[in-house]
C-alpha cells in the first residue's frame, strides 16, 4: 500500500471517491478489507486533510459490497460486514453494527463497547518508575495499543488537530461530529499494524550510525575530558558512534537549578533547564570540539529544554529579536509557543541552525513542562515539538529526519527515536524494559532508547550506599544488544560510572562481548529496520505477532523476537550465589537453535536452564540466514567490504540483505538494494545460493566479499564455489574453506566478488563425522568450569590431565583438524570429539574426588551445567 511521511505534499490525504459511501451526515470510508473510516457531522461536513494521526488515505480500493434500501446501508469486505440504520444520526450501539470474521468464530462491535483484553501500546516516560511502579505506588499508565485480544479496535480522531500543506497546526473542526477509524482483523495482528501504517504513515529508518553505540552521562563534561573519554575508547578498542551531551553543554542566567536555586521565567517555569549559548569555561571554542567528533565519525547531540524561550543572556538573544520585532530594551525573555510559525522559523534560522552549522547533529529534546500548547489548548507540546523538529530536519535537503525525546501520542512514530527517561536502578526496571518496548510496538513506536543500565538509585537508598550491581549492568548491556538503540545514561552521580573500562571480569567480559555483538549484528538489525518501513512490524515484535494463538504468547513478556529470526530473552535476575541464573524460556511449536547453532531445542514448550554471565537466551529459527559484519568495527559511518553469512542448521530458508547510504531520504524514493540469500540444506549437502543485488544507490559497491559460515558442522568432503573446488586452509584467507573449532563452523571465504554475480557455495558432507548435537555448550561450559578452578584454587596439578585437556577442547579439536592430510580430516576430528565426551563425562567426579573445597566443588559443576 502507498504511504506518506509528513515531508511529503498532502495529496493523498483525501481518500479515492470510489471508497467512500456518503448519505447526508454520514460517511464510510472502505480503507483496506480490514479498516473503515466511519464519520457522522450534524452539518454534513466532512474532513479529507491530513491530522496529527491520520496523513494519508487515497489507498487503493479493496472490493468490497454494498447493499442498501430504504433503511439500511450494508457494507461487506468480506472480513468485515457494516450495518447502519439510515436516518438515526450519531453512530450509537442501536443504529450501527460492525461484524468481524475470525478463525475462532465472528464477534460483532458496537459504538460504545469496551475492549476487554487490549494489549498495550505505551507511555510518554518511565521518569522515577522502578519496572512500572512510581515511587508513590501507582502504576504506570499505559495507553491503549492498536491491537486486542478482541480482534478489533477504534482509533477515535474527532478531536485530532489538523496539518496544513506546510505541516502546520490546524484548529479542529466545529459543530458536532464523530471521526473514528474502525480495526477488524481477527488475530492478524500484522495486518492491524500495517493497515495502519497505511494511513498513519510508515516508520521511518533512521540513520544507520543509529544502531551503533551510544555514549551518554548526565555530567558537566568538558572539551577535556570528552576527547580524553574518546581516547580511552578508542585505546580498549570499543566502538561508538554517538556522543551526547546533557544540560551542562549550556549557559544559564544568574542563579540556576544547579547552585540550588529556581529563577523563574515568564511563565513561571524554572529557566535553569533552557539554554543555547556553550559554556565557554567547559568548551572554549564549540565548533573546534565539534570537528574534533565528526574527525572520529562520532555523531553530536545536544540537550534541549526550550520551554523557557529564549533568554536576553544567549549570544543570539538580538537576532531572534530581531527576526520577530521583539523590543530589547527591558531584556525580557522571549517567550516560547511552538506552534507560532514565526517564533519557531526564527528560533531554527538564529538559534539552532548556527549551532548545527559548528556541528551538532540532531538534538535531544526534554520536555518536561506544561503539557499543552498554551495556544492550542488540547495539542500536546511533545507531540508538537516531535512533529516540528524532525520535519524541519527533514526539509533540510537530503539528510534523514532525527530526534530524541519522549513519546507524545498516537502518530508520533513518524518522528524517532524515543528517550524514555531516568528509570531507577534495579533488577524489577530491567526485568519490565523488554516488555515495556514490545508493547510500543502495539503503536508503531519501535526505537525506544533507554537509559541502559538504569538512570537513578532509588530515593531512599542513602548516598555512601549507592553503587551500580556489576552484574545488573552487564545483563542491563546484553539487553541493550537487542534493543532498538543502545545508550547508555546515568544521573548526575560521582560513584555511577558506566564506563566498561572501570568493570573487571568476568562482568567486563560480558559488557565488552555486548558492544561488539552489537556492531557485529547491524547489517541484520538495518535490515529489520527497512522491514518495519515497509510492513509496521518493528524491530522488537512481542511473541503474540507470529503466535497469536498460543496463550504462551501473552503470558511470557519478558522475551521477544528480535526481528524475523531471532527470539531473545534477556536475562533479568540475578545469579545470587550460583554460578548462573536459571531463566526459564517458552519456545514456541518447531525447531530452534542457540544462537551457535550447535544446541537444538524443540519448541512447544518451557526450557529450564541457567545461563551464565556470558550466556544470553537467544534462540534461532532453524535455517535461518543472520548477516553479520565481521568483529573490529569502530563505528557504523560505513559499511565494512566484508559481510558475514551465518547459517545455521535446518531444512531450508532465505534471508534478504538490505543496503543503502545509510544517511539520505533516497530510501523512500527507491534508491536502496536487495540481495536474496536462499538455504537448503539435506544429508550430504548443505548448498547457500547468494542473488546478484538487484537495485541501485549512491555508493553501490562493485563487489564484496562473503564470508559464508555453516554453524554445527562436521568436518566436510569438499566445499565448492559456483562449481569449483576450494582448497583447505588452517587459517582463514580468499578463495579457501576453513573450520573454526571454537564455532564448530565451517568458514568459507569467497574473497571479493562480483554483487552483480551470484554465488553458489555447496558443503558436501559424510553424515557420520557431524558433530554431536550440544558438543559446543559442553565445551564452553568445560572451557569456563577449568577457567574458574584456576582463578579460585591455587594449585590444580593434583587434578587429572584430562581436567585441563577438557578445558580447552576447542585447541585439541583444532590441532586435529589442521595437522596432518586431507584425507584423514574428517577421522581425525571425530576421533578428538569421542576423546572429549569423554573426558567431559568424567570431569564432575574427578572434581569431587580431590581435596578441593566443597564449595568450589559444587561452584565448578554448576559451571558445568551438572
Amino acid at each position: 500500500m502507498e504511504a506518506t511521511t509528513d515531508s511529503r505534499p498532502s495529496a493523498g490525504a483525501a481518500a479515492r471517491p470510489e471508497a467512500i459511501v456518503e448519505r447526508g451526515d454520514i460517511r464510510f470510508t472502505v480503507l483496506t478489507p480490514r479498516l473503515v473510516r466511519l464519520e457522522w457531522n450534524a452539518e454534513g461536513r466532512f474532513r479529507d486533510g491530513r491530522t496529527q494521526v491520520v496523513v494519508h488515505r487515497a489507498l487503493d480500493v479493496p472490493p468490497f459490497g454494498l447493499a442498501e434500501d430504504d433503511r439500511f446501508i450494508e457494507i461487506d469486505t468480506g472480513m468485515l460486514r457494516l450495518r447502519y440504520e439510515k436516518g438515526t444520526g450519531r453512530f450509537a450501539a442501536g443504529n450501527l453494527a460492525i461484524l468481524v470474521r475470525r478463525e475462532d468464530g465472528p464477534v460483532t462491535w458496537n459504538p460504545g463497547d469496551a475492549q476487554k483484553a487490549n494489549l498495550g501500546g505505551t507511555y510518554r516516560t518511565l521518569d522515577r518508575y522502578d519496572g512500572d511502579t512510581w515511587q508513590d505506588g501507582s502504576t504506570l499508565p499505559l495507553e491503549d495499543g492498536l491491537i486486542a485480544r478482541d480482534g478489533w479496535h477504534v482509533v477515535d480522531d474527532t478531536q485530532g488537530f489538523g496539518l496544513d500543506d506546510d505541516g502546520w497546526v490546524e484548529e479542529r473542526p466545529a459543530g458536532d461530529r464523530q471521526d473514528l477509524y474502525f480495526f477488524g482483523y481477527g488475530r492478524d495482528y500484522r495486518a492491524a499494524l500495517a493497515d495502519f501504517a497505511a494511513i498513519a504513515g510508515p516508520q521511518p529508518i533512521p540513520p544507520r550510525f543509529v544502531f551503533g553505540y551510544w555514549w551518554s552521562r548526565y555530567w558537566n563534561y568538558s572539551d577535556e575530558e570528552l576527547r580524553a573519554l574518546g581516547a580511552r575508547f578508542e585505546k580498549e578498542r570499543i566502538p561508538l558512534d554517538v556522543l551526547v551531551l546533557d544540560m551542562d553543554w549550556h549557559t544559564t542566567p544568574g542563579l540556576s537549578l544547579r547552585a540550588g536555586y529556581e529563577q523563574k521565567d515568564i511563565f513561571g517555569e524554572a529557566s535553569g533547564w533552557t539554554g543555547y549559548t556553550f559554556n565557554r569555561s567547559l568548551f572554549p571554542e564549540p565548533g573546534a570540539f565539534m570537528r574534533w567528533a565528526h574527525g572520529q565519525n562520532l555523531r553530536v547531540t545536544l540537550n534541549l529544554h526550550p520551554a523557557s524561550g529564549v533568554m536576553p543572556h544567549e549570544e543570539n538573544y538580538e537576532a531572534m529579536a530581531k527576526a520577530l520585532s521583539w523590543d530589547t530594551s527591558t531584556h525580557a525573555p522571549i517567550p516560547f509557543e511552538g506552534t507560532s510559525p514565526r517564533y519557531v522559523r526564527a528560533l531554527f534560522d538564529t538559534i539552532l541552525k548556527p549551532l548545527e552549522a559548528q556541528g551538532v547533529d540532531f538534538w535531544w529534546l526534554d520536555w518536561q513542562q506544561w503539557p499543552e500548547s498554551k495556544a492550542h489548548p488540547g495539542l500536546s507540546n511533545t507531540w508538537w515539538l516531535n512533529h516540528v523538529f524532525f520535519t524541519e530536519m527533514q526539509r533540510d535537503g537530503d539528510r534523514r529526519g532525527l530526534i530524541y525525546h519522549r513519546w507524545g501520542g498516537l502518530g508520533n512514530h513518524r518522528y524517532p527515536i524515543g528517550f524514555s527517561g531516568d528509570s531507577v536502578i534495579s533488577w524489577t526496571s530491567l526485568a519490565y524494559q523488554p516488555h515495556f518496548t514490545a508493547m510500543a510496538s502495539n503503536v508503531l513506536y519501535g526505537y525506544w532508547s533507554h537509559d541502559i543500565g538504569g538512570h537513578t538509585f532509588h530515593k531512599h537508598i542513602p548516598r555512601p550506599e549507592r553503587h551500580l550491581d556489576p552484574e545488573l549492568y552487564a545483563r542491563w548491556m546484553q539487553l541493550g544488544v537487542f534493543s532498538p538503540v543502545l545508550r547508555t545514561h546515568s544521573a548526575k552521580e560521582a560513584s555511577l560510572h558506566k564506563e566498561p573500562w572501570h568493570f573487571g571480569p568476568p562482568y567486563g567480559d560480558a559488557i565488552f562481548a555486548a558492544i561488539r555483538l552489537r556492531y557485529q549484528l547491524a547489517p541484520y538489525i538495518y535490515a529489520a529496520a527497512r522491514q518495519a518501513y515497509d510492513t509496521g512490524v518493528s524491530i522488537v515484535q512481542p511473541m503474540y505477532y507470529p503466535w497469536p494463538e498460543h496463550d504462551e504468547a501473552y503470558s511470557h513478556p519478558a522475551q521477544y523476537m528480535f526481528g524475523n529470526d531471532i527470539l531473545v530473552a534477556p536475562v533479568t535476575t540475578p545469579s545470587g550465589a550460583a554460578a548462573a541464573a536459571p531463566f526459564p524460556v517458552w519456545l514456541p511449536p518447531g525447531k530452534w537453535y542457540s544462537r551457535d547453532g550447535a544446541e537444538a531445542f524443540d519448541g512447544g514448550g518451557m526450557v529450564e536452564r541457567s545461563y551464565t554471565l556470558e550466556e544470553i537466551p537467544i534462540f534461532v529459527r532453524p535455517g535461518s540466514v543472520i548477516p553479520l559484519y565481521p568483529e573490529g568495527m569502530r563505528d557504523l559511518a560505513s559499511v565494512p567490504d566484508t559481510l558475514i553469512l551465518q547459517v545455521f542448521p535446518g531444512a531450508q530458508g532465505a534471508t534478504e540483505l538490505y543496503d543503502d547510504d545509510g544517511a539520505s531520504q533516497g530510501y523512500q524514493r527507491g534508491e536502496f538494494a536487495r540481495t536474496r540469500v536462499r538455504n537448503r540444506h539435506g544429508d550430504r549437502a548443505h548448498r547457500v545460493h547468494i542473488d546478484r543485488m538487484e537495485g541501485q544507490y549512491e555508493g553501490r559497491p562493485a563487489k564484496r566479499a562473503y564470508v559464508v559460515e555453516f554453524l554445527d558442522a562436521g568436518i566436510p568432503e569438499s566445499v565448492e564455489v559456483n562449481g569449483e573446488a576450494l582448497p583447505y586452509s588452517a587459517e582463514p584467507k580468499p578463495r579457501s574453506w576453513s573450520f573454526d573449532a571454537a564455532w564448530l563452523c565451517i568458514r568459507v571465504d569467497l574473497g571479493p566478488v562480483s554483487v552483480d554475480e551470484a554465488q553458489d557455495v555447496v558443503a558436501r558432507f559424510v553424515p557420520e563425522h557431524a558433530a554431536p548435537k550440544g558438543l559446543l555448550h559442553r565445551m564452553r561450559r568445560a572451557a569456563d568450569a577449568v577457567r574458574y578452578l584456576k582463578q579460585v584454587w591455587g594449585d590444580i596439578s593434583a587434578l587429572p590431565d584430562d581436567v585441563d585437556l577438557a578445558g580447552q577442547a576447542a585447541r585439541v579439536l583444532a590441532y586435529a583438524v589442521d595437522e596432518g592430510d586431507d584425507e584423514g580430516r574428517a577421522e581425525r576430528f571425530s576421533a578428538a570429539v569421542r576423546a572429549f565426551e569423554k573426558r567431559y563425562a568424567g570431569l564432575a567426579a574427578s572434581v569431587d574426588a580431590t581435596p578441593i573445597d566443597d564449595a568450589f566443588k559444587r561452584a565448578f559443576a554448576d559451571r558445568l551445567g551438572r
